[in-house]
Formats: structure tokens, C-alpha cells, sequence
């Protein structure tokens, strides 16, 4: 997919990268369709996940699937 009209970027600072990357490298497939696509790198220590899309609508589902998936990771490593 090379258009991208539209991005969000979550930053996540001081967290378990190891967890992240390797949920998120889980969900990069599921998180991929004709008109968006999510990614996970680390920069500068930091997790980083980029939301990308050609339309509102598509970016709209893909922030919330990042939302909701951030939301169960960390609700989980709560628990444990």
C-alpha cells in the first residue's frame, strides 16, 4: 500500500517493549486490509505504532483496534 492520506502515531514511553512488539507483530497481520495497514518499531527506546489508512473511515477502525488492543495487553500484564 503505498497511500497513506492519513496516520496515527502512539508513542509509548517506559513499557514493555518485548510484550508489545511481540503482540503487535501478532496483530500487524489482522490489522491489514486494502486501505490500511498498522505497523510496530522501536525508536529511540520508545514503542512506536503507526496507524496508517486512505480514508477517515479506515483509520477510525484501525485507532480503535489499536485502543482496544492496548487496552487488553496492558489490563492483562496487570493481572500478572
Amino acid at each position: 500500500m503505498s497511500e497513506c492520506e492519513f496516520k496515527a502515531v502512539f508513542t509509548l514511553e517506559g513499557v514493555d517493549k518485548e510484550l508489545l512488539i511481540k503482540s503487535f507483530r501478532t496483530l500487524e497481520k489482522e490489522m491489514r486490509f486494502g486501505r490500511g495497514y498498522v505497523s510496530v518499531n522501536v525508536v529511540n527506546d520508545d514503542v512506536v505504532i503507526i496507524a496508517c489508512a486512505r480514508d477517515l473511515t479506515s483509520l477510525r477502525s484501525l485507532v480503535n483496534g489499536v485502543m482496544k488492543s492496548l487496552y487488553l495487553i496492558f489490563r492483562v500484564e496487570e493481572l500478572s
